[in-house]
């Protein structure tokens, strides 16, 4: 800690090296910010030039993004500056495309998380769910896929990640106190006095919960990108692909997606397969017993349940039953109070996040009105401070999730879908061709940019392709998986734990192939039953 204290901006942050070897281990990051660009120029010379300038500024955005080159902040800012450079849309557009409806659905449900740490819910919470799995953390990951996975049908796949994250975080801590798993790595951050990285095991149980959001969200008519699928394929398939055709269908995709989830997490993360990780979460078995004891401790420490804590849970499943209601789709919500504007999902959980600023934590207040002074005298803070707010919300992932919406706006103005769908249709490809070419594609796409900004505005263009080739790109929408910006689910989970966008792709990449092959047997066995007209 005295080091860090004592390093100051300017100074060197590593040790005078003269052996030249060393020069890719300490310097790689600035060489890449350098090579990446001129490699790639020759795109620059392609005949569509401002699909090709859109096409090189996303690369170098993206391997800056993934090879964490450049803070994540900067790097989120690249369509900011270079997209009006290039020719392609204007500056002030651009800026408007990095805020939409899902980015401030993303900052209630950010701030939905803070107030349960601010009052200990996720403490509490996280109490019991050790009381169900006990100290085994696969049985803690097989809970969280299932909590989290029918939750998110019901609710919203942004706001039940962070509620089940924070929860998570505090199981792994007590796991870590306990001595059953490590929650953080032993691997020196890149930046000094950052937040360390977090474990194998720990990567894994964060992960489990984005992934399980996103597999919920997929059978769910409550959510986009669903509701809009389902519009936009009834317009163009001039048919009925309504809930009860199209979502059921995927059912059976997602609960073998859940159990590939489940089995590839332990793989790659949980030492299902053997190495260190086993041997260390093995050696962390022999202290199950005494978690229990830990837990009877802590909550005799934590006493009863305060009137913050019962507030905050009371504010949050009110928030839940706010997101259930909007719009179910089999009937009407409360989005239809206003029949000339429609009140997105950020309405509810901004509007509940407002409570959390207005409420007292404590009813001390009250007895003034009683006449009566109160035993504890002084201010009554509120439920959630904004202290706590700037210093929990990972801000260099939500200005990266921003950067996928202005990726699809800076794609429409380049002309970049049009172009692709003007090239699938020049080819001509059979059903089959039309298919794979479709679902990977949208796979690709949902990569890059959250698939509801993508349902809204690609989707449409893809069907000038035709049907056979726009189906598929929609459908695969869902396999949401490899990147922290792919959905908002994963930004949260991501800046939350600390996680990198490798460990997406490491994480991310069985599920998603998987999911691309689960896509593509269900259209070709389903096509005509689930999307009449296909």
């Amino acid at each position: 800690m005295a080091e860090a204290t004592e390093y100051k901006p300017g100074d060197s942050p590593l040790e005078v090296q003269d052996n030249r070897k060393l020069f890719c281990k300490y310097h790689y990051k600035g060489v890449l910010i350098l090579l990446i660009p001129l490699i790639f120029a020759p795109i620059l010379m392609a005949e569509n030039v401002l699909v090709a300038r859109f096409i090189y500024l996303t690369i170098c955005l993206y391997l800056y993004y993934i090879l964490n080159v450049m803070a994540q902040g900067a790097t989120a800012f690249i369509y900011i500056t270079f997209v009006p450079v290039f020719g392609i849309a204007g500056s002030g557009p651009v800026s408007n495309s990095y805020y939409t409806d899902l980015i401030f659905l993303t900052y209630g449900s950010v701030f939905l998380g803070v107030v349960m740490d601010s009052s200990k819910l996720s403490d509490r919470l996280g109490m019991l769910v050790i009381k169900i799995c006990g100290g085994n953390i696969r049985i803690l990951q097989l809970f969280l896929v299932i909590a989290t996975a029918v939750s998110s049908i019901f609710v919203n796949s942004t706001v039940m990640s962070a509620f089940w994250m924070k929860i998570a975080l505090a199981v792994m801590n007590e796991f870590n106190e306990a001595g059953i798993a490590k929650m953080y790595s032993d691997e020196e951050p890149y930046e000094r006095g950052s937040k360390p990285y977090p474990s194998r095991p720990a990567v894994g149980i964060y992960l489990t919960v984005c992934y399980a959001a996103s597999l919920g969200a997929m059978i769910s008519p409550m959510q986009d990108p669903n509701g809009v699928l389902i519009d936009i394929f009834n317009v163009n398939l001039k048919g009925k692909a309504g809930a009860e055709s199209f979502l059921v269908l995927l059912i059976v995709p997602m609960i073998l997606s859940l159990i590939v989830l489940v089995v590839w997490i332990n793989i790659m993360f949980l030492g299902l397969a053997g190495g260190s990780v086993k041997q260390e979460l093995a050696e962390g078995a022999g202290n199950r017993a005494g978690i229990k004891q830990a837990m009877v401790d802590k909550s005799e420490k934590m006493g009863p349940w305060t009137i913050h804590t019962k507030l905050s849970l009371t504010l949050v499943l009110i928030t839940f039953l706010l997101m259930m209601t909007r719009k179910p789709r089999f009937m009407d919500g409360w989005d239809t109070i206003s029949k000339t504007t429609a009140n997105g999902a950020s309405v509810a959980v901004i509007g509940m996040s407002i409570l959390f600023f207005a409420v007292p934590a404590n009813y001390f207040f009250c007895k003034y009105y009683m006449c009566r002074q109160p035993k504890k005298e002084g201010t009554a803070p509120s439920l959630l401070g904004w202290k706590a707010v700037n210093s929990n919300t990972p801000w260099g992932h939500i200005f990266m999730l921003a950067a996928g919406f202005s990726f699809v706006y800076s794609g429409l103005h380049a002309g970049f879908f049009d172009y692709l769908a003007e090239l699938a249709a020049d080819y001509k490809l059979h059903s089959g061709k039309s298919l794979i070419y479709g679902s990977f594609l949208g796979t690709l796409m949902t990569a890059l940019a959250p698939a509801t900004t993508l349902a809204k505005h690609a989707v449409p263009i893809m069907f000038g392709a035709g049907k056979k080739f726009a189906v598929p790109f929609g459908t695969a929408l869902h396999n949401q998986f490899l990147l922290p910006n792919s959905t908002s689910a994963n930004t949260i989970v991501a800046g939350w734990g600390n996680i990198r966008p490798y460990q997406f792709l490491l994480g991310g990449l069985v599920p998603t192939i998987l999911m691309f092959i689960f896509t593509l047997g269900f259209i070709m066995a389903l096509g005509g039953t689930a999307f009449p007209g296909y």
